[in-house]
């Protein structure tokens, strides 16, 4: 069974306040992430993402090596526990227009689901559903779901 655990990306990339966005910026790159999670004391308190970046510094003709995360990122932010349903990600994701959710333990953060992890979570499990069903449809039908494997049983 897929678990937010399984699908989220770890250790989750963390930043503070006062840090500047061109360092974050290169600690996304570095770690193939689209978002970094801000933190105070260890709990949750903002996330700097990829569009925030292109709205908030780009777009505002900011520099990059002299504008603090906390000044462009996003303040207001949800994020998850990580035993919640995956269904619950799934609402978070569409109803609040997101790409990235904090997963958090007990308020400290461990990780982020991304849509696109998520996404290729629900298609794989998706695919294996209907590789299952294929292959019960043809036992049901006394085909031998094996015999496209090839060669001979007789041999």
């Amino acid at each position: 069974m897929v678990s937010i655990d399984s699908i989220m990306h770890k250790p989750v990339v963390t930043a503070e306040l006062d840090e500047f966005v061109d360092i974050a910026a290169r600690r996304m790159r570095e770690a193939g992430v689209g978002a970094v999670v801000l933190v105070e004391d260890d709990a949750v308190v903002g996330i700097f993402t990829e569009r925030d970046l292109l709205t908030s510094v780009v777009a505002e003709g900011l520099s990059p090596d002299s504008t603090r995360l906390g000044d462009v990122a996003t303040r207001e932010v949800l994020s998850v526990e990580i035993g919640a349903p995956l269904r619950v990600c799934a609402g978070a994701l569409r109803d609040r227009s997101i790409r990235h959710l904090p997963v958090v333990d007990e308020g400290r953060p461990i990780g982020i689901l991304s849509a696109r992890d998520f996404l290729g979570a629900i298609v794989e499990g998706f695919e294996k559903l209907i590789e299952r069903a294929r292959f019960d449809e043809q036992l049901q039908s006394g085909v031998d779901p094996y015999d496209h494997v090839g060669g001979s049983y007789g041999r």
